[in-house]
């Protein structure tokens, strides 16, 4: 190889390494200004996403591994509890079992319902694509690219927060992201192996890695913008005497001492025409302050304007003010 040629890798390598840096910067400066968050924590499930994007290669599970990776960053903002993967996918199945007929209406879990969350994030992948610039040459991803070349690549999520128990949409988003890197040649050959896998280190320095990233970044700030808008609450275990035991504890940030209003579901209200449920009518019933919290459940005093209420399993608890 001649000199011209070492010079121009090198060049290439060094741009690469700077705008790799830019958008690494970019992510922990954004991360920072987050502040960081002390109130209760939403119940969410992550369904793995559908992927849209054709000529995608099965053994690359782009819809799971997507999934993961808001998972992760749900995780990391410390503003959510998210139902386990494996937990998803024995109620999908039931459901699934139910819809078929197979299983007893019964016992058919409600399609809709998982594991206690509060709301689902449901979303699809729409693009996926990288391309070749600067005279490089790409054939699908595993055609690597003649000499150190800038590669540009497209990432689109259509993403959905729905109601847990109703099935309805609360609010929709469509994340779209584009990114360029350099080091073309090292991008196409992790690209194209056999053991690729979505949100490994490696990915991270490809610019379908850098594009994805800022994809989910957009689909974290909606996810938290639209959320603050919806009740954090929690059901009853039990009671006992002027005493109810709550579903949640230190792991959602329930303190000793927070007022939290007590209500009663009413009945579903099920539309004769399309069959949607559309939510229910609740009773409030009174006022409860929590005395001691475990790390998964907390116990709470009923106040005096509960003498002689009976309370039941299943009962709805959620933040409020008995001053106001």
């Amino acid at each position: 190889m001649n000199e011209r040629a070492l010079s121009l890798l090198r060049a290439a390598a060094l741009a690469a390494c700077a705008l790799l840096a830019g958008t690494h910067a970019a992510a922990e400066e954004a991360e920072e200004e987050r502040p960081r968050y002390v109130g209760p924590k939403q119940v969410v499930a992550v369904l793995p996403f559908e992927n849209r994007v054709e000529g995608i290669p099965e053994n690359w599970l782009l819809g799971e591994g997507m999934a993961e990776i808001l998972v992760t960053e749900l995780i990391a903002s410390d503003r959510f509890l998210l139902v386990e993967r494996e937990a998803i996918q024995d109620i999908i199945r039931e459901q699934e079992l139910g819809m078929s007929g197979l299983a007893r209406p019964e016992t058919a879990t409600p399609t809709g319902q998982l594991a206690g969350a509060q709301f689902m994030i449901k979303g699809a992948i729409t693009e996926f694509n990288a391309e070749a610039g600067g005279g490089g040459l790409t054939i699908g991803f595993r055609e690597a690219e003649a000499g150190a070349r800038t590669r540009k690549a497209y990432v689109g999520i259509d993403v959905r927060i729905v109601d847990n128990l109703t099935g309805r949409i609360h609010a929709s988003y469509n994340a779209h992201a584009e990114a360029r890197s350099g080091g073309a040649s090292l991008a196409a050959r992790f690209l194209g192996s056999d053991d690729f896998k979505i949100g490994a280190s490696g990915f991270y320095d490809t610019a379908l890695g850098i594009a994805t990233r800022d994809a989910i970044r957009q689909v974290i700030d909606f996810i938290l913008e639209e959320s603050a808008n919806i009740p954090w609450q929690g059901s009853i275990i039990q009671a006992r005497g002027m005493t109810v035991f709550i579903n949640r504890g230190e792991s959602a940030n329930v303190r000793v001492g927070d007022a939290m209003e007590l209500f009663r579901k009413g009945e579903d209200m099920i539309d004769p025409e399309t069959g949607f449920n559309l939510g229910s009518d609740e009773e409030f019933l009174c006022w409860l302050k929590v005395t001691r919290v475990r790390a998964e459940f907390s116990s709470a005093m009923m106040l005096e304007d509960c003498r002689g209420l009976q309370v039941e399993r299943g009962d709805i608890v959620r933040y409020g003010n008995p001053d106001e």
